[in-house]
């Protein structure tokens, strides 16, 4: 019997968590038995295009978020779903979209329309409102429900059931040490052996609060001037974050890393995580970063469900002192169990892509004997 296909609705598959998750539980998949296909919404180039190709999956590029023309893509909605009734079971993580994507599978006879939950809160920019209004329609049309954590289930779907899958991550992969490697790496960016490299993975927006960090790497290095900070990731708010470290003088102590394949690779050459983010939903690189033991400060903001390690500290946005003090007090050594945390709590991405194989295989074995109306 051949691979069933599940089509996978994203915005497009660039370097973000959500993106990273879905293509870890990809990666996870029995591909014998279960295929991912993935629905954009942006016509461009992304970073996971290839991956996804050579794993046998299939790509369709829709240009909603560039033309905003609704009427056309509906029209290239109705077409697809009508080109492909193989697709019984549709996963969308993209909620301000969902109302528009699911009424129209459920219309071209698609029976399983699964959404999940990635956050806990919108931008508070014209943007992010008009995402919170759109999104206030995905629990609509959909048969099944999934979150990354309890917040943000509830966020989405109010008091609709919903099952909760941890994002998980290779622990394999994020656990292995190498001290040539580490110390290959840290050459690399420029970091000498006895420096303190402070680490942050995240897109340049206004989410990841790039600038309220820069100003507490700037109080950490009065105290700390062997200190360092490598931010990993690419966005539209970099350069405006390049000109702030360098009007603050920071110079040559911030390393922009830009978009990286090799992620096990630069959380090992950091000793300290950080991650002050205005709100996130359940962090996949926070995932990542605890599974490779470092400590972690992070803002109380992202959901307490994220934490499995020893080695993890809350700490209010609005108290930048607290941050400082709480990191020269703290034990930064790295938490060399945290990998069995991790499975232990469920975060090894191996436990979610098996049960959401069970799934689709479930629902595929259910509604295959149904015609399309």
């Amino acid at each position: 019997m051949p691979a069933i296909r599940v089509l996978q609705i994203m915005p497009a598959m660039d370097t973000g968590g959500m993106e990273t998750f879905v293509m870890n539980l990809y990666r996870a998949m029995d591909r014998e038995k279960v295929q991912f296909d993935f629905l954009y919404h942006y016509d461009k180039p992304c970073f996971y295009d290839e991956e996804i190709c050579a794993l046998g999956g299939r790509i369709t590029k829709l240009t909603v978020r560039q033309d905003n023309n609704l009427p056309k893509y509906l029209r290239e909605l109705r077409a697809f779903f009508s080109a492909h009734p193989e697709y019984r079971v549709i996963h969308g993580h993209y909620s301000g979209f969902g109302m528009f994507y699911n009424t129209v599978a459920r219309r071209c006879g698609v029976p399983v329309r699964a959404g999940h939950s990635h956050n806990t809160a919108y931008e508070h920019n014209l943007v992010g409102q008009l995402d919170r209004m759109m999104s206030a329609q995905f629990d609509r049309e959909l048969t099944h429900r999934f979150a990354c954590s309890q917040r943000a289930g509830e966020m989405l779907y109010g008091s609709h059931p919903f099952k909760v899958l941890p994002n998980g991550v290779n622990t394999d992969r994020f656990a292995r040490h190498d001290a040539a490697d580490r110390a290959a790496l840290r050459a690399e960016l420029g970091v000498a052996e006895d420096e303190i490299l402070f680490g942050h993975v995240g897109r340049f927006t206004q989410q990841k609060n790039h600038a309220g960090l820069l100003e507490l790497f700037a109080s950490l290095r009065q105290r700390m001037p062997r200190a360092r900070l490598v931010l990993v990731g690419g966005g539209a708010l970099e350069p405006q974050i390049r000109e702030q470290a360098a009007r603050m003088g920071l110079g040559q102590s911030v390393i922009f890393a830009g978009v990286r394949g090799d992620m096990q690779r630069l959380y090992h050459a950091m000793d300290v995580f950080l991650l002050p983010s205005l709100f996130e939903g359940l962090p996949v690189v926070l995932v990542e970063a605890q599974v490779s033991g470092l400590p972690c400060f992070v803002s109380d903001t992202v959901d307490p469900g994220a934490a499995f390690a020893q080695n993890i500290h809350y700490l209010p946005l609005n108290q930048p002192d607290a941050w400082v003090q709480a990191i020269l007090s703290a034990d930064l050594t790295r938490d060399l169990h945290a990998r069995e945390r991790a499975i232990e709590a469920g975060f090894d991405v191996r436990t979610s892509a098996e049960f959401l194989q069970n799934f689709y295989l479930e629902q595929y074995a259910i509604h295959s004997g149904e015609e399309t109306v």
